[in-house]
């Protein structure tokens, strides 16, 4: 199984790498949509997205990582305020889109596929 975390909040990439390490889960952490390249796109099967990015469109980094794995369990996460966003992020090509405190409740069992 591999893990991919689209993330750029350090706080959040720490909350995902324990909890990954925890399981013994493998873990590849970017800040951008460029895939770490010592594991081919079919290998992801879990992708998580942090959805409140600064550097680009969060939108966008949905769609390119849908492209790049196309059958992986996209997870987006993002402020629960941002209705309009959670909702555009599942029509981009989240498999599931939650709101950071319900994301790092659910976390184990998202990082197994659950």
């Amino acid at each position: 199984m591999a893990i991919w975390a689209i993330v750029e909040d350090l706080v959040f990439r720490s909350k995902i790498e324990t909890a990954a390490s925890a399981l013994g889960l493998p873990m590849h952490v970017t800040a951008s949509a460029v895939p770490p390249p010592s594991v081919s796109p079919e290998a992801w099967q879990v992708i998580l997205i942090d959805l409140n990015r600064s550097s680009d469109d969060p939108l966008d980094v949905v769609r390119s990582a849908r492209r790049q794995a196309p059958s992986a369990r996209i997870i987006g996460y993002g402020s629960h305020v941002q209705a309009g966003l959670m909702q555009a992020a599942a029509q981009a090509g989240c498999t599931v889109v939650l709101p950071r405190s319900v994301f790092v409740q659910r976390l184990p069992d998202l990082l197994l596929g659950k």
